[in-house]
């Protein structure tokens, strides 16, 4: 069953957890998950969480479609609002991911991790130099995953 939850619940956390492959029907809805969080027009930080293998995929279209989206304002959305994109991978995706930059695809900081546990390592190296809010935590992530799609990677 593919599932892509969008959760503002620990906001300034923005979670995704996406189980299955997307149809583009379903990454076009996810366009519209980022734009709901642009309109707060406040800063804050996503969590994507890519369950299995299948998740990764793109639908074919998505590429233009998510082109489009972001040279129509997003990206400047994006990089005036995320302070930071980490990307929770499956373990056995994380070595051909790993060098995957979100500074390069993105113009934000971030990173791809093979755990929820590492990312919050990473984040809570980087909060001073990237200038995360102090009330910013990782540990509810795992169970909103959980509850979400039963896997707390």
């Amino acid at each position: 069953m593919t599932t892509i939850k969008y959760d503002s619940s620990l906001w300034p956390l923005a979670v995704t957890v996406a189980k299955g492959e997307c149809t583009l029907a379903m990454h076009l809805d996810s366009l519209i998950s980022w734009d709901r969080w642009f309109d707060r027009a406040e800063a804050f930080i996503v969590v994507r969480v890519y369950t299995d293998e299948a998740s990764l995929q793109h639908p074919k279209g998505a590429g233009p479609a998510t082109q489009e989206w972001l040279k129509n304002g997003a990206a400047e959305k994006m990089q005036q609002l995320v302070q930071a994109m980490l990307i929770v991978v499956p373990e056995e995706q994380y070595q051909k991911l790993q060098n995957m930059s979100v500074q390069k695809a993105f113009g934000i900081p971030g990173a791809v991790f093979k755990s929820l546990d590492d990312a919050k390592t990473w984040l809570q190296a980087s909060a001073k130099e990237i200038a995360i809010p102090e009330n910013i935590e990782l540990q509810d992530v795992a169970t909103l995953v959980h509850s979400h799609c039963g896997n707390t990677n």
